[in-house]
């Protein structure tokens, strides 16, 4: 489930440039309506996701993924669909709203009723997945916290333990259990019917896109009505400051049955707990069809038809520079269409064209441009060494303070890090691919960070999730040096809502493989592998071995069931969505290694030569291969 919060730090879009990721255009022109939607785009996949597990669901990334990368649309709420029990009237409004005996007393006295507020709702075993163990998850005798084989989840969705923002009367109720999952308890209740019965009940996908306009709007309604008949647009209004666009999709494949005996409490399928099983599982498998064919009917949509579209920038411009209007008898300069922002530094990733005084004039104009920028810096050479660095001499100063060391505090989100441009890589393009990681992180959950470079992946991670712990390691002691000083950094960063953040996060100097063997077995939930490009040795025609030995290194430290892993990769175009090259390299070193896996989302991370993508396979384990006789 993805229900988002406001998060206040946001980067701002200053006059005249717009933001693709963190690389900056030159677009004055560009209407004020776009501006503003751009804007609030950037502003809600920066909130905090509100829901119990505290992250998209895994069968809802790809959805999401696809949506949120194109330029018309972004998500605002999703589920995946999911099965539970509870009791209660089962509004969702009334959830752990728990009445008491004094509460009914008072109702009576005031002549009120309960369908003014005194409602109440409770969920027990939510699950987003099918249904493994049907003995288990039917077994409502293990539902009572007394019982000596007491399981809340009953194979479910893992009980997360209660965030620091949920502050509800729940927590203090003697209804909860202390990591505050419901508990099965209506000793309180013996005369409200309603708090005797137990429900099942499987909930099927919703999905809430906002988009930039009608026609993009109508679009996404056409390519999801294929798969799915519940579809509309909910909030309607258009201005020339603003617009806002809402469409709804929702499947169809609901399930709401009493499982207890209204008079005496039992269990009404005893023995045919298989059969509820598969109840629930076909809906799932459906559900998920259903979703499949609407990710596909997203990625098959044409490019949108506004008569405005054209002033928008799209992808990355295979231009560097333009000419800019002069009168008869100047010099005329030429303009960097684009260019990279990192902290006050503008990065031009060639060296522009022309003597140092015109040079220094093509700063100065990106300067002036953002009063934020006081550097501006090109690029003379490629990125050498296991660093994946410019160097030393990679740098050179064109206009603006003549910095030594080369080193500025980047900002994404409210968390900041501190970058050495000469001597560590970071690259401002992969904000979002950031944000997209930082959606997908439950609460409570122990995550691992290889190759993480100056921190920021990891400081995201602590500053804008609840996850457990967070571990980084980089074999750099320079982008060590800089996550460090960003660590300290985020303690005292006021704008992090996540207390705790900088103890949750560990700093590990080192070679991945000499270390990896030294941690924990089975206790990961999460992997984030971007490792460095190996020159030739990597993509489609590649002869090396795909990173295998990172792979066997850290495949041993997942979960064995339900540990997730962000592999990134490097695929030609033709590749691309499925890049099953990808998805045979990984699913063979998990099998001679006895695991199931499943892929669960390819995404688009950025382009790293003409036809070449950086890409990052989503994918988690499953379980232990069972051997057959």
């Amino acid at each position: 489930m993805e229900i988002m919060e406001v998060d206040a730090g946001i980067i701002n879009d200053a006059a005249g440039l717009s933001l693709v990721g963190n690389e900056r255009t030159l677009d004055p022109k560009k209407p004020q309506l776009f501006k503003s939607f751009e804007a609030k785009k950037e502003n809600c996949l920066g909130k905090r996701d509100k829901s119990n597990a505290g992250r998209i669901d895994p069968k809802a990334v790809d959805i999401c993924s696809v949506l949120n990368e194109r330029d018309d649309y972004y998500t605002t709420s999703s589920c995946a669909g999911r099965c539970f029990l509870y009791r209660g009237d089962g509004i969702k409004s009334h959830h752990k709203y728990i009445p008491s005996n004094q509460d009914h007393a008072a109702a009576a006295d005031n002549d009120e009723k309960e369908s003014q507020g005194l409602g109440f709702f409770q969920r027990y075993r939510v699950n987003h997945d099918v249904i493994r163990d049907a003995q288990r998850y039917f077994n409502i005798a293990t539902l009572d916290p007394s019982h000596e084989q007491y399981d809340p989840s009953g194979g479910g969705d893992p009980v997360r333990t209660i965030g620091q923002f949920d502050h509800k009367k729940a927590l203090s109720s003697n209804k909860t259990t202390p990591d505050g999952h419901a508990i099965l308890d209506a000793s309180s209740e013996q005369n409200n019917e309603t708090a005797r019965q137990l429900w099942l009940r499987f909930e099927p996908f919703i999905l809430h896109v906002a988009c930039r306009t009608m026609n993009a709007a109508g679009a996404l309604m056409a390519a999801a009505r294929p798969a799915f008949k519940n579809v509309g647009l909910t909030a309607f209004s258009s201005s020339s400051q603003s617009s806002k666009f809402i469409v709804a999709i929702w499947g169809d494949e609901g399930l709401d049955m009493p499982l207890l005996n209204f008079s005496n409490g039992t269990f009404l399928f005893s023995g045919q707990e298989v059969w509820l099983q598969e109840l629930v599982n076909e809906r799932h498998l459906r559900n998920w069809e259903k979703i499949a064919r609407f990710v596909q009917h997203v990625r098959d949509m044409p490019p949108p038809t506004d008569a405005d579209d054209d002033t928008l920038t799209h992808g990355w411009s295979t231009h560097a520079y333009e000419s800019s209007d002069v009168a008869e008898g100047e010099t005329k300069n030429k303009k960097p269409r684009k260019f990279d922002v990192v902290g006050d530094v503008a990065i031009l990733n060639t060296m522009p064209p022309g003597t140092p005084e015109e040079r220094e004039q093509i700063g100065k104009q990106i300067m002036s441009q953002n009063k934020a920028i006081r550097v501006c810096v090109a690029r003379v050479s490629s990125l050498i060494g296991t660093e994946r660095s410019p160097g030393e001499e990679g740098m050179t100063i064109i206009a603006g303070a003549q910095r030594n060391p080369l080193i500025s505090t980047h900002v994404e989100y409210g968390i900041k890090c501190v970058v050495d441009l000469n001597h560590a890589f970071f690259s401002p393009r992969m904000g979002p691919e950031r944000l997209r990681i930082c959606q997908q992180v439950a609460r409570g959950e122990d995550v691992l960070v290889l190759f993480s470079g100056v921190g920021m992946d990891a400081m995201q991670i602590a500053g804008r999730t609840e996850a457990s712990s967070i571990m980084a390691i980089e074999l750099n002691p320079m982008a060590a040096e800089c996550a460090r000083r960003g660590q300290r950094m985020l303690q005292r960063n006021k704008s992090v809502k996540c207390v705790g953040a900088a103890d949750r996060l560990q700093i590990v100097e080192g070679d991945v493989l000499e270390i990896l063997p030294t941690l924990p077995k089975k206790h990961y939930d999460r992997i984030l592998a971007p490792r460095p490009k190996e020159g030739n040795l990597d993509g489609d025609l590649g002869k090396g071995d795909g990173g295998t030995v990172f792979l066997e290194a850290l495949i041993p430290l997942l979960k064995e069931v339900g540990g997730e892993c962000h592999w990134y990769d490097f695929a030609a175009d033709h590749e691309l969505p499925d890049c099953e090259r990808t998805r045979k390299g990984i699913a063979g070193v998990c099998e001679r290694m006895g695991f199931n896996m499943e892929v669960i989302h390819v995404a688009r991370v950025g382009s790293i030569a003409k036809r070449q993508i950086r890409i990052c396979m989503d994918f988690r384990l499953t379980g232990r291969i069972i051997q057959s006789n």
